[in-house]
């Protein structure tokens, strides 16, 4: 009976010194659980902040490249009212003029991501806190790269265009009569050798230019207008979480 007393005491012991271990144990994970939790909560408003930088930095960038272009589909209509219009009253300096504005160069938005890069390389991404902004910023690039396609589309049918007038005008009269010739530092001609009026009357150049107008259009209604309005939304999920901070 001593025996089986004295073992029922060590039982209750051991039992109780294993409870103590388990209790022990969980509570060493809730403390590491909130220290891990703490740690994302104070990580929180430096990436909110980082995130909002790279934001606004890209909303300025998109509203340059809207002007850019939009100035640019703009003369491009006016070309367009050219060929449709008396092409006996146009001078040289006009058409020069519309055509650097439209083949003088071209713009692409300049997208910064260096911020939601390192998010995603280091897998915090997950640790945004805010659903609606995760999905956000995760369906950000998918648009970003739809954006430079149609860029590129536009670049296309840019050089496909001002090749047409490298082949066919004078890209020398064109610089004589906007600028380019003192810009470029070349000796202006006293005299214009040919003119480039003659291109409005041509079907291939007219076909060459509608396309890059319709290219340049898309870009300027459609594609930066959703990449703007995406990027707004970021920025104002992230100033109401910064608020409540």
């Amino acid at each position: 009976m001593l025996t089986e007393n004295k073992f029922s005491k060590y039982l209750i012991y051991a039992i109780g010194e294993i409870i103590l271990v388990v209790i022990g144990i969980l509570i060493a994970l809730q403390i590491n659980n909130w220290n891990e939790q703490r740690k994302i909560q104070g990580n929180q408003e430096k990436y909110l902040m980082l995130l909002k930088t790279e934001a606004l930095n890209n909303l300025l960038e998109v509203d340059k490249a809207i002007n850019i272009a939009s100035t640019r589909n703009l003369w491009q209509t006016k070309i367009f009212n050219l060929i449709d219009g008396k092409q006996d009253t146009i001078t040289e300096e006009y058409i020069s003029n519309a055509f650097g504005q439209i083949y003088g160069y071209t713009y692409s938005f300049r997208y910064e991501n260096s911020a939601l890069s390192e998010l995603k390389t280091s897998g915090d991404l997950k640790n945004v806190l805010n659903d609606s902004l995760r999905k956000y910023l995760i369906a950000q690039e998918p648009l970003v790269l739809k954006v430079q396609g149609q860029e590129q589309n536009v670049i296309q049918d840019f050089e496909e265009s001002s090749q047409y007038i490298k082949k066919n005008g004078s890209f020398r009269t064109m610089a004589d009569n906007n600028g380019g010739a003192e810009l470029l530092g070349i000796p202006k001609l006293s005299n214009t050798r040919s003119s480039n009026i003659h291109l409005l009357g041509k079907d291939e150049f007219e076909n060459n230019l509608l396309t890059y107008t319709g290219t340049t259009k898309n870009l300027v209604s459609n594609h930066y207008p959703r990449l703007k309005n995406h990027l707004k939304k970021i920025i104002e999920i992230i100033e109401l979480e910064l608020e409540d901070k």
